[in-house]
Formats: C-alpha cells, sequence, structure tokens
C-alpha cells in the first residue's frame, strides 16, 4: 500500500509552536515585528516538522513574486562570468530570487525582455541594450529596469555602469606620457554599447593628445578575433611600420593579440609592443599573460543594482544614474607612465 505524505503547513507549525498562522508568517519575514523570542520558537517548530514557505502563496498576498529577471547576453556569461555571480549574489542578499534570461545576440534583448514579463517578475537588470519603446513598455506593467553597464534615457530606466569612457580615456594619457605614439585599436563587436565606450573615451582622448594616425581592427570580444588582430598589426618586419600601443576593449581579445606577438611573430611584449585589455579576467592575471588592464568592480557594481531595484519597487519614478570607477592594473604586458604621487602622498 503507497504512503501518502502531506508537506507540513503555516497552520501545523502554529499549532506546534503555539502562536497564530499571522504570527508564524510574520516570522519568516526579516523586518517583521515579532518578539525575538517567539520568532525562535516558530522557527524550531517549522525545523522540527520540516516546513518552508510557499513562496508562491506569499506573492498571492503580497502582490510580489520576488523574482528578478537579469537579461544577459552569451557574450557576457562565456566572458566576464563574474558579472551574473556577483548580480545574483547581491540579489540574494536583498531576499530577491533570480530569473535568468539568455540570448546570443545583444540584438535580441527585446525577445528576451519579453519572455521575462510573462513570467511575473517583479523587476528587470539589464546587461543588453534596450530600446525606447522596450523601456517604455515595461514602464506601463509597471516593471522597473535597472540598465547594467548600459545607459538609459533617465526618465525610464535607472543605470549602474562601470566609467568605461573615463578608464578608457586614463589609459590613453597613461600610455601617451610614456612615449608611445603609434596606437592601435582593437574594436568590439558593432551592436555592443560597452565597447562603443571604451572605443570613444581612447580615441576621443588620443585626439586631444594630438594623434591622429590610429589603426583600428574590428573583433568581435573572442579570443580568435585578438589573434587574427596581432597577426594583421604587427606582421610587418619594419618596427616603424607597426603600432607601439594596442587596446583591446575586452581581454580575451588582449590574450589573443598577446600569443600572437609572442608566439606567431617572435615578438617581446612590452619591449616591442605594449598590449592592453580590459575587464580583468582570471586568464589574465596568470604568469604565463600578466596582461595590463582595467578592473571593473563587479562586487560593487552589483551590490548598487541590488539596491536600485529595492529603492525602484519602493518608488518607480525615481529613476538615477551611477558611474564607478575602474581600476587600471598594471602588470607586465604595457610599458605605462609612472602614476604620480600627490603632493604630501
Amino acid at each position: 500500500m503507497r504512503r501518502k505524505f502531506n508537506a507540513p503547513t503555516s497552520y501545523d507549525v502554529a499549532s506546534h509552536a503555539g502562536v497564530s498562522q499571522a504570527v508564524v508568517s510574520r516570522a519568516f519575514q526579516a523586518d517583521a515585528p515579532i518578539a525575538a523570542a517567539t520568532r525562535v520558537r516558530v522557527l524550531a517548530a517549522a525545523q522540527a516538522l520540516g516546513y518552508q514557505p510557499n513562496a508562491v502563496a506569499r506573492s498571492l498576498i503580497t502582490k510580489r513574486s520576488g523574482l528578478v529577471a537579469i537579461l544577459i547576453s552569451q557574450d557576457t556569461q562565456r566572458e566576464t562570468s563574474e558579472v551574473l555571480f556577483s548580480l545574483c549574489l547581491a540579489l540574494q542578499r536583498h531576499e530577491f530570487q533570480p530569473l535568468l534570461f539568455t540570448v546570443a545576440q545583444e540584438a535580441d534583448a527585446e525577445q528576451a525582455m519579453t519572455r521575462a514579463l510573462a513570467h511575473g517578475i517583479d523587476a528587470i537588470i539589464s546587461c543588453l541594450e534596450l530600446t525606447q519603446a522596450a523601456l517604455a513598455r515595461a514602464w506601463k506593467r509597471p516593471c522597473p529596469v535597472v540598465m547594467f553597464n548600459r545607459e538609459a534615457p533617465a526618465d525610464l530606466a535607472s543605470s549602474v555602469a562601470t566609467d568605461n569612457r573615463g578608464a578608457s580615456r586614463l589609459l590613453a594619457s597613461r600610455l601617451y606620457a610614456a612615449g608611445h605614439r603609434r596606437f592601435a585599436l582593437v574594436a568590439g563587436p558593432p551592436v555592443a554599447p560597452v565597447a562603443r565606450m571604451r572605443e570613444g573615451g581612447f580615441t576621443d582622448r588620443l585626439a586631444e593628445l594630438g594623434v591622429s594616425n590610429l589603426q583600428y581592427v574590428a573583433g568581435d570580444y573572442h579570443y580568435e578575433s585578438g589573434h587574427a588582430a596581432g597577426l594583421q598589426l604587427l606582421q610587418s618586419p619594419d618596427p616603424a611600420q607597426r603600432p607601439e600601443v594596442i587596446y583591446c576593449v575586452n581581454d580575451a581579445m588582449a590574450l589573443g593579440v598577446l600569443d600572437a606577438a609572442r608566439f606567431a611573430l617572435m615578438l617581446q611584449v612590452p619591449q616591442d609592443v605594449s598590449i592592453v585589455g580590459f575587464d580583468n579576467i582570471p586568464a589574465g592575471q596568470r604568469p604565463a599573460y600578466r596582461l595590463t588592464t582595467v578592473s571593473q568592480p563587479f562586487d560593487a557594481l552589483a551590490e548598487r543594482v541590488a539596491n536600485e531595484v529595492r529603492n525602484r519597487l519602493a518608488d518607480q519614478a525615481r529613476c538615477t544614474q551611477v558611474q564607478l570607477p575602474a581600476e587600471l592594473v598594471e602588470r607586465a604586458s604595457a610599458l605605462l607612465f609612472p602614476r604620480v604621487a600627490s603632493p604630501g602622498g
């Protein structure tokens, strides 16, 4: 004869702990008013019975699912997986449950948003660029949107981003001050807004410094495109015809350029060419590469995003635009002008 098992309910916990069912509900809400001793007694009863609050049932009462959609591309997941990990941890600390929606390309962002809105989510964190029409659609739901490392219209969405332009400008200044005059840029996909910000900051600063002979090679964020770009840029046997600096808008491509320079063309890095990336991925930190790069504060960004989700759920119209500084990580792949200490240290 098959035995029937019924999951314990909040009423079972209430009976076991000698309290009302409403007190059981409050005991599982961190900010609910309840005496500490009572909360301990209720939680002990729940553990003894094997009770776990039903998130779906709670959402019917609170009118909130606790679900936050993360829209992300395949490239971001593969090359900078720290983004997703940091966002998930930060959301869980704020008692949200992340729900992941992945697309192959940035251009498919609105498909991801459509799927997310069909799942009863409370808010959206988008690591993809969304059109004004898509943001307006989410606003009408209402479903607050926080853009991660993307720009957004201030009246429709919040944004939390690294100062990609500022970091790239600083990098150009430091390289120029070190005496470099022949520069090359390995760009990202045309549809990638972060790549455009990094490219723009770098090229604008070089133009201000009087550099007009910048070489440009299109890449796709992947190691293979960096390797091909390195071969193209450094193939000349005449050092005067080669760039002195190659700036790649992400680390994966910079590693490809490094390998092309050292192993295919037998050049010395940084003596023959300085190579710089952006993102500070773990592979670039290894002794085989020691890549000079720019590090994004992923943990701090994720915490600001989670805070912003909470604030927007309390007041949808309170959109804010936040930029956090990036850090230049100086290793062995580039000759940089030394940082000058400010007066008094």
